[in-house]
Formats: structure tokens, sequence, C-alpha cells
């Protein structure tokens, strides 16, 4: 018969384990991948359907040139291109892609893809959002090609990239996968919100913050990223004479990167005003810090952690499973809580 107190381990165990299946019960049903509506309606009325310009969305004919064509004719007007359910092959190679112009909103049905064809380029993007302000995109799933790329050199495939000024950038309930870079990369951006959006199996970053003042991420889900480092989640990484300011990412989730959950690295250049609260992370170091001495610890908290340590041995014929177990970072009033953090400055070389 069993004791008391095998009984009682036992009926403990099992309430750790029903708590812990409630918990992702929920996690699975929450709506992360749907857009939270952090969108606003579109100001015209004007929508231009992407079939009705030729685009077949058939998983095999180049469809770039129409829903190009469609863009082209929303852009400016504050109205929507709409891409209905189907596979829409892209050329995303070097200048082509598509690009999307100022005052317009890009919706994707929830069964609508871009998918990139295949190349061995060092660089493309599926969506490009270059110098133009207010746009929204919304929905649906950006596919790269990785696992069948063509070349073995770069790193910068991109999902949806926002560059050279752009402003007043929504991106909301948008999944980008498979990238041979990066699922979405900010440089000379400002004012980009990404809520509700997936970044899954990408090969160099969930996303890349480069250069950029005002970014939130919220709601969001960063994933499986591998294959080239640093392989994070995020990455806020300046380069050369750019600077990172004014960035919040909370209420997300930073599952199972090969590298760090967040990575910030201000070697290069200067990182400020950053707010990395209420996220989750699973399988991988939460947040590494580099040369950025101006990311205060008040302004990382209330994180946690999924984890998972081994359980009391009850003897040589005792099987024990490990016990999963939630770690709760410090309020943000309490100071630095370096179970989540590395905070490192790296020294430079004597010549």
């Amino acid at each position: 018969m069993m004791s008391n107190d095998k009984k009682s381990a036992s009926l403990r165990n099992l309430g750790i384990w029903l708590m812990l299946m409630a918990y992702f019960i929920a996690l699975a049903a929450s709506p992360a991948s749907a857009s939270p509506g952090c969108e606003e309606a579109p100001k015209s009325e004007l929508v231009v359907n992407v079939k009705d310009k030729g685009a077949r969305g058939d998983g095999q004919t180049d469809d770039t040139a129409a829903i190009q064509a469609a863009i082209d004719e929303v852009a400016g007007t504050e109205g929507t291109v709409f891409v209905p359910n189907g596979t829409y092959m892209i050329d995303a190679v070097g200048k082509r892609g598509l690009h999307l112009g100022n005052d317009m909103t890009f919706k994707l049905s929830v069964r609508a893809t871009l998918k990139a064809i295949t190349n061995s380029s060092k660089r493309y993007s599926v969506l490009r959002i270059s110098g133009v302000s207010n746009v929204t995109v919304v929905g649906g799933t950006l596919e790269g090609e990785r696992e069948q790329h063509m070349g073995k050199s770069g790193e910068w495939g991109m999902g949806i990239r926002m560059d050279r000024g752009a402003d007043n950038i929504t991106i909301s309930g948008v999944t980008a996968r498979n990238m041979w870079g990066d699922g979405f990369y900010v440089r000379g951006a400002k004012n980009v919100t990404l809520c509700g959006v997936i970044a899954d199996y990408n090969r160099r970053q969930g996303l890349s913050i480069v250069d950029a003042d005002g970014v939130v991420v919220k709601d969001s889900v960063f994933k499986n990223t591998r294959g080239t480092r640093p392989s994070a989640g995020i990455d806020i990484e300046p380069n050369e004479k750019q600077a990172i300011t004014n960035v919040r990412i909370q209420s997300s989730r930073f599952f199972d990167n090969a590298g760090s959950g967040i990575q910030i690295a201000g070697k290069k250049g200067r990182v400020s005003n950053i707010e990395i609260t209420h996220n989750e992370f699973r399988g991988n170091r939460p947040l590494l810090v580099e040369n950025a001495p101006a990311v205060v610890a008040s302004a990382i908290c209330n994180n946690r952690q999924l984890a998972s340590q081994a359980a009391p041995s009850g003897g040589l014929n005792v099987f024990a499973d490990p016990i999963n177990i939630i770690v709760h970072q410090n309020d943000c009033r309490e100071g630095r809580d370096m179970r989540f953090e590395v905070n490192r400055q790296k020294r430079k070389r004597s010549p």
C-alpha cells in the first residue's frame, strides 16, 4: 500500500500538473494569432481586390505585378487592398517584391499567404514599406523560402521591411515565417506598432530593430528562431551612427528561440528608453543586454519564465518526471532580477 507521505506527494504533483495543464490550455486558446484590433478602420470606402487585377492565388503563378497594380491604385487614397484566400507567389528579390504606398491599408484574408518565390539572393523582402507613412498591414501569412533557398550566403531575406523614414506604420495579426533572414525588420523608421503578430522559424531574427524612434510590440509571439546568429526572438541592435529609442515590448511570448528571447546590443550605437514588461519566455535565455548603459533595470520587470526542474527522487525504483515551474520576475519597483537578465559590458581588446 502507498504511504500517506507518498499519497500526499502524488496529490501535490497532480495538483501542479492540473494547474499547468489549465495554464497551457488557456495560453493556446488566447487570441495572440488573431488581430487584437490595434489597427484603425480605413478612412476611405475604396477597396481593390487583387484578383480584379489578375492575381491568381494558385500557388504557382507569379502574382507580383497584379498585386502591385492594386497597391498603386489604392496608394494615397486611404483605401484598402484586399487579398482573398489563396497562395500568391511573390518575386521578392532586390527592388522587386511588393512596395506599399502612403495612406493605405493592405488587408489579407485569414487563409491568404504571400509566398516568396525560391531564389538564391542574399536579400529579399516580400513586403516593403519604404519612405512612406500612414500604412497598415492586417492579417494573413508571409511565407519565406528558407528550406528551398538556393544560396548559402547572406541573412537578409525579410518578411516585412520598414525603412528609409517610414512613419506611422501598423502591422496587426500578421504571421511571418520561414524567412531566410527576419520575419520583421525595422531600420530608419518611427512610430511603428506590431500587435498580434507571429514570427515563426525565421533564420536570423523574429524581429530586428536597427534604427528607430518609437516601436511598440504587444500581444505577439516570437518562436523557433534558428539558423544563423544571433537567432533572437527580437534583436535591438543599432549599427554605426544609428540609435534606437522609445521601444516598448509587452504582453508577448518568446518560445524556443536558439538565441535570447530579447537581445539588446549597444556596442555600435546608442539604445535608450526601452521598456520590457509582462512577457513570457520559454526554452531560451530570456534577456541579454550588452553595452547598453541607458537601458535601466526598472523598465525590465514583471516578466515570467516557464522552466522545469528535476523532481526529488523517491528512490532507485521510483521514476520522477521533471516538474514544470513558472518563475515570476520582480515587480518594477524592486530593481534588477538577474534570473532573467544577463547584463554585461564587453571591453575592447588592447592593441
